[in-house]
């Protein structure tokens, strides 16, 4: 626990969210032996970090924040009991383990680990930022938050889901699980034009959640909604065990036969056809091509030959109206590439277009398989049932006895891969993606800084990390930009103020309402990093830009990389790129027009000898 004199700050609550998730939402504060070390008074641990209230999640510094201020590998996840029996930490205390913990959560594969975004932590603060998912803050005693999931999209305005969820219980007379709501309500975001916000869904979690559920309602929600999204749809339905796609779909015969559509019950040619001739057909991995698909689902991607996917079904998606790729796959140590890639480039990337979903133990809770808290953490869903049948195959595990479902010759492997969806995974040993400008290149346009108040301002944030500010001058045909890093928006107006700035300054949209900015005159600024990225890129292939040299901004220019993506570039980068938005900003504002009401000018002699 610390004291908060200031209050909290984004900047704590993103750290705060990612120790959360590091830790697997287990109280590591008592597990640990903190409680202990520090003399804590009679408390009851409740074992997982709580998720709800206002200041959602309880995390520990354990040698006080006085001592190591907010570096995440001092703080600990807690549960709200033992973090306030606690407190703050007097003096320093030896850490009774002995170990020095992760910066963040990491997906590990040998001496290599995968470093996940930050903003992929499950945060509620930041999540209640959006009106649909305000519902899904509160998690219930039988769920889990996702280890991993992506913000919403930054054009995303609201999303279909709580009518897809009424329709599907409504429908097929169910009661979704809250994590199945959450999931359809995150693939189902769209923008102002109506047009859905993800191109491509990547959802993993262990066996026996529910996913199949899920997948047949949503598919049927599709085409039941045809007339909605302006299309006739087709649902082409694939996976790793055609047997397991014909089950999902055969749930859903009676039910589509008493509402009179075509039902094909013949072995390789299973489909559902709706009277408007939107249909939902279970293919084999090599029967996908040929259709123009609205929505392709490989169902247990693990197992699934990448071409089908990169070949058959996102050729046959471009064109369509709400066009949508879900893969859904639980763990497996003999994965093909297609899911390892996906997940792993979704966990360092931000492409603007995949959503990632990940229940996951994560690398701190692995040490421990056999804690049935780490279990539950790992769970979308959890209940009696589910932890006697884990039990029984964790126990099954440790005899060496090998579970026929998972597949695999090592058995604690299997049990990790299947049950707490272990994922093992290698960090990219390519560089992928253009750069922006070569670092020769980019030297050579250092330029002095004017002595007077610059003409423009932009201010982003990246999640709560630091916050930057860019000013730029005009200098004849150029500008010149500078980019100064701040630890938070409190100092923004000061920074501004000192540099003479009295304009109206670009901030990022998400910062715009915040209280420090209150005597800044702002407009919202909006735009994927991608975007900001190539109109960099643009701005000096016509010369315009110069620069003063800092060192943070050049870090992010030359570190940034992008590719082509369905709708503009897609950065692949996983750096920080908030000084390279503020300057693409506030360069915008600088070269923008100036309109102001007309002045008359009156020479002042000819007006004396009047």
């Amino acid at each position: 626990m610390s004291s908060w004199a200031d209050g909290s700050t984004r900047r704590w609550r993103a750290t705060r969210a990612a120790v959360l998730a590091r830790d697997g939402y287990l109280c590591r504060a008592h597990a640990d032996g903190w409680c202990d070390r520090s003399g804590a008074a009679p408390h009851q641990c409740t074992g997982r970090a709580d998720l709800t209230g206002p200041h959602a999640g309880h995390a520990h510094h354990v040698y006080g924040r006085a001592v190591t201020g907010d570096d995440p590998q001092f703080v600990v996840s807690a549960c709200r009991s033992c973090n306030l029996a606690i407190g703050e930490p007097e003096f320093p205390q030896s850490d009774p383990a002995d170990t020095r913990r992760r910066v963040l959560f990491s997906l590990p594969e040998g001496d290599q680990v995968v470093t996940p975004r930050a903003e992929l932590a499950w945060d509620p603060v930041r999540l209640a930022e959006y009106a649909w998912l305000r519902p899904f803050l509160e998690v219930p005693d039988d769920a889990a938050p996702p280890l991993a999931m992506s913000l919403p999209a930054e054009d995303a305005v609201g999303s279909y889901g709580a009518d897809a969820v009424g329709w599907i219980e409504s429908e097929l007379g169910i009661r979704l699980r809250w994590w199945q709501r959450l999931a359809i309500t995150r693939q189902l975001e769209h923008r102002a034009d109506g047009s859905l916000s993800w191109r491509s869904v990547v959802e993993s979690c262990p066996r026996r959640a529910g996913k199949s559920v899920r997948v047949r309602g949503l598919a049927l929600w599709r085409m039941a909604h045809a007339d909605q999204i302006g299309e006739v749809q087709t649902v082409v339905h694939c996976g790793s065990d055609l047997p397991i796609c014909r089950e999902i779909q055969r749930g859903a015969w009676r039910w589509a036969e008493a509402r009179e559509w075509t039902v094909s019950r013949s072995n390789g040619k299973e489909a559902l056809e709706a009277p408007d001739g939107s249909r939902w057909l279970v293919r084999s991995q090599d029967g996908v091509y040929g259709y123009d698909v609205g929505l392709g689902v490989v169902d247990e991607a693990w197992d699934v030959k990448p071409d089908t996917v990169s070949e058959g079904l996102e050729p046959a998606m471009l064109e369509r109206l709400w066009a949508q790729l879900h893969l859904t796959s639980t763990a497996h140590r003999r994965a093909t590439s297609l899911m390892k890639q996906r997940i792993r480039d979704a966990l360092t990337i931000d492409d603007g277009e995949t959503l990632l979903m990940l229940w996951a133990a994560g690398v701190g809770a692995v040490a421990d398989p056999g804690d049935p808290a780490v279990w539950r953490a790992a769970s979308p869903y959890w209940s009696e049932d589910r932890r006697r049948m884990i039990a029984a195959k964790y126990a099954a595990a440790l005899a060496g006895e090998a579970d026929p479902q998972a597949d695999d010759p090592d058995p604690m492997q299997g049990f990790l891969a299947q049950y707490l969806n272990v994922w093992q995974l290698r960090p990219s040993a390519v560089e992928r993606g253009d750069a922006a400008v070569s670092p020769d290149d980019w030297s050579a346009l250092v330029a002095v800084v004017p002595d007077r108040a610059p003409d423009a301002a932009a201010v982003e944030s990246w999640f709560g990390d630091g916050v930057s500010v860019a000013l730029v001058w005009r200098t004849g045909g150029q500008v010149v930009v500078s980019v100064r890093p701040v630890a938070g928006l409190s100092e923004v107006p000061a920074v501004l103020a000192a540099a003479g700035f009295r304009r109206t300054a670009t901030v990022g949209a998400s910062l715009a309402e915040d209280p420090a900015l209150a005597g800044v005159r702002v407009r919202k600024g909006q735009g994927r990093t991608g975007a900001a990225v190539q109109e960099l890129r643009r701005l000096l292939a016509e010369d315009v830009v110069r620069h003063s040299g800092g060192e943070y901004l050049t870090g992010q220019v030359l570190s940034a990389r992008t590719m082509p993506g369905a709708d503009g570039p897609r950065m692949v980068s996983s750096g920080a790129a908030e000084a390279i938005k503020a300057a693409v900003w506030a360069i915008s504002d600088c070269r923008r027009p100036q309109v102001g009401k007309p002045r008359i000018v009156v020479a002042r002699r000819a007006a004396e000898e009047s």
